[in-house]
């Protein structure tokens, strides 16, 4: 078979039907050869040889128009880069295009949009690259800060120009992404932690409020009303220390509380008792009693004690708000913590699989949760000064600090107890 190019040159052969673009031969429609691709059977006659060659050089003219249309778009468009892969696909289906028409001329007009785009894209993403990374910039001062509300808008914002910033160049595209991540994960864990331990403090200040309940049950105890009504004062006035809680949880504690107030009022109006100073000093001694009783415990490594018996009886003790009855109290508060750490050590002595009397292991166990809580200690105490964003938190940390200091002081207690029964 002789070609027929597309400069029009004529085939030896003959043809019944020709163009200039190809040619009909034995019943087939055949393309003339175009740059390095070679002639190529694109169809068959069905009607006659003019109409088929007519129907392939229509066909081509369509495929004219829509690059034509694209080459339109592109120029009157910004977003320039999104025609790419279409122009791409275009240009790679060229030699497979079943068509009569001027390849060669539509191939160098897709290979210039081609340029075009591709030099369009590298100048984007060379200042996608100028805007990333000054948008990290920004970023790092923000995603450091501990002013969590401020700082997550701002890094939100950041997010939204950062993904509407098209892709940087590929050499540089996992350094400015894994950079940015890294900074916007760190942040929101930070947060997410932050938030966590102000949660826990928020239940904990719900747990004040179940106390101060029960601890307000006391006034039922009180049934004369010259000693009822500076009482209610007092606890009218803790309550106002206890601080800020969701509104219907405040609702419903104050509600308890105004309930027993009543109650507290009612009961005193109608038995008018006084309590005798011969009942105080019961109280006194029932509580010195108790308290000897839990330091004679304490004073075994492992103590034989029912613990929940213990802390029914101590809810009951609470209640005494005699002055001389603080220091025992306090004593009988660190005394039920030591035999509470102590059964928490015999749960990971047991979990170990090992045996209880084993002072070794009692103390290494002491040792490390020691060492664990002066850590959990230091660390709050160097973050004590970053809770300032929520106001009626003071009361609470105060509180937290305290209750930190004391589990130190329990296990110090604990880890000499040990230490000097071992020696």
């Amino acid at each position: 078979m002789n070609e027929i190019t597309n400069f029009g040159l004529k085939s030896d052969k003959k043809e019944v039907g020709k163009s200039t673009f190809g040619f009909v031969e034995e019943g087939k429609v055949i393309r003339n050869a175009f740059g390095a691709n070679k002639e190529r059977i694109i169809g068959e006659v069905n009607s006659t040889e003019e109409e088929s060659l007519q129907y392939f050089e229509e066909k081509f003219a369509k495929l004219e128009e829509e690059v034509n249309e694209i080459a339109e778009k592109i120029g009157q468009q910004d977003n320039k880069g999104s025609f790419l892969t279409k122009v791409n696909h275009l240009k790679t289906s060229l030699p497979e295009f079943d068509g009569l028409g001027d390849f060669v001329a539509l191939d160098e007009k897709l290979d210039k949009m081609l340029s075009e785009l591709n030099l369009y894209i590298e100048q984007n993403r060379h200042k996608n690259l100028q805007i990333k990374t000054a948008l990290l910039e920004q970023l790092k001062p923000i995603a450091a800060s501990h002013e969590w509300k401020t700082a997550s808008a701002q890094v939100k914002e950041i997010q939204h120009k950062w993904i509407k910033t098209g892709a940087v160049a590929e050499d540089k595209r996992e350094e400015i992404e894994g950079e940015y991540k890294v900074l916007v994960d760190d942040f929101y864990s930070r947060r997410n932690a932050f938030y966590d331990d102000l949660n826990k403090m928020m239940e904990e200040r719900e747990a004040d409020y179940q106390d101060f309940i029960q601890s307000a049950k006391s006034l039922l105890t009180i049934t004369e009303l010259e000693k009822l009504r500076p009482a209610i004062h007092q606890k009218q006035e803790e309550w106002k220390e206890l601080g800020k809680i969701k509104p219907t949880k405040h609702s419903e504690f104050w509600s308890q509380f105004q309930e027993l107030i009543k109650a507290a009022l009612k009961e005193a109006r109608k038995k008018a008792k006084k309590v005798s100073g011969g009942n105080v000093k019961q109280q006194l001694e029932k509580l010195k009693a108790f308290a000897d009783r839990l330091n004679a415990a304490n004073e075994e490594v492992i103590p034989e004690i029912d613990l929940k018996e213990v802390k029914e009886q101590w809810r009951f003790f609470q209640k005494i708000k005699h002055k001389e009855a603080f220091e025992l109290k306090h004593t009988i508060h660190f005394a039920i913590e030591m035999l509470a750490e102590k059964q928490f050590i015999n749960a990971l002595v047991d979990k170990r699989k090992g045996d209880r009397k084993d002072l070794k292991l009692r103390y290494k166990i002491s040792r490390d949760l020691l060492e664990r809580d002066r850590r959990e200690l230091h660390t709050f105490q160097e973050n004590l000064g970053k809770f300032n964003m929520a106001e009626g938190l003071d009361n609470m940390l105060t509180k937290k600090l305290r209750q930190q200091e004391q589990k130190v002081e329990v296990k110090k207690s604990i880890l000499e107890q040990i230490k000097s029964q071992s020696s």
